[in-house]
């Protein structure tokens, strides 16, 4: 019998590349039970995950089969959204994703629906990853709608982790506030487990409750930018990006003394390069260089 799947959940990468504790709930199980039991996520800030929904910003994409006795086609992309970058891992058993990946042009605004995965490299180290189930290609306008509702039920299941942490319950009084609450049982074992893990603290949250907002207030920004209220600097930087572009991008630097020769400050440029960064309007494609998402 095929098992249910999980409900694909949203995360900001910030707190996904946070995580580092994976469970199997069938690993006491032997057999077809083990084989078929999904593995779940449990992030610092309390979320429970085996599948995400995700959107943002492909900025590279690299081929990186046959290595070191891996898998014989596998591909490598990085989604950017405000908070940070999702690695994707899309190989001989997502066909239709690893052709979408091969063919896409860098950089393009996707939406990816994924299983989690980690790996650990060694001790102490863990790196975190999705596969691709579906992907498809999007834009600005529902990239920035996932943000906003994304930023909303991670504030919701922040509020709830705080209210938690401000009192002295132990374990058992948790669940039964939380139950009393309303709150899903798969978060009440989120925030249980990573309690139990991490020992997530106010301050985490808060840190990550300030990324959220920043990220909104991006968004926000890249709103009132259509509307004709985009400041002058990120004007200037998008306009000296697609007149100076030669395919590769611009170097910062280069960026820095154009605009200065322009009467605009550096620090007036750095604050526009990382506007535009979270709003997805330009890309590193490598370290010191920037360039357009057209």
């Amino acid at each position: 019998m095929m098992a249910e799947r999980e409900m694909a959940h949203r995360l900001f990468a910030k707190e996904f590349n946070d995580s580092c504790f994976q469970i199997s709930p069938g690993a006491d199980m032997s057999g077809e039970s083990e084989l078929h039991s999904p593995n779940f996520l449990v992030t610092k800030a309390g979320a429970k995950v085996n599948r995400l929904f995700i959107a943002g910003v492909v900025t590279e994409v690299e081929d990186i089969g046959n290595q070191k006795g891996g898998e014989k086609e596998l591909w490598r992309a990085r989604i950017s959204d405000p908070t940070g970058t999702f690695a994707v891992y899309s190989g001989n058993y997502q066909p239709e994703a690893s052709v979408f990946l091969s063919t896409i042009e860098v950089p393009s605004y996707v939406t990816i629906v994924g299983k989690v995965r980690s790996y650990e490299p060694g001790e102490g180290s863990v790196f975190v990853s999705i596969r691709p189930e579906e992907i498809s290609h999007a834009n600005e306008d529902i990239r920035n709608r996932w943000v906003v509702e994304t930023a909303k039920l991670t504030l919701d299941r922040l509020d709830i982790f705080e209210d938690v942490l401000s009192s002295d319950m132990k374990e058992a009084e948790i669940v039964e506030f939380l139950s009393k609450k309303g709150v899903p049982s798969y978060m009440r074992e989120g925030i249980c487990l990573a309690l139990d893990y991490y020992h997530t603290d106010l301050s985490y949250l808060k840190d990550l409750k300030s990324d959220i907002r920043n990220a909104l207030l991006a968004i926000e920004k890249g709103f009132s930018s259509k509307s004709g209220f985009q400041s002058d600097a990120e004007d200037l930087i998008l306009h000296l990006l697609e007149e100076m572009n030669e395919g590769k991008g611009m170097e910062y630097s280069l960026l820095v003394r154009e605009a200065k020769s322009k009467n605009v400050s550096s620090e007036a440029v750095d604050s526009a390069v990382r506007s535009l960064l979270s709003k997805g309007h330009i890309y590193e494609p490598k370290v010191g260089f920037l360039r357009l998402v057209l």
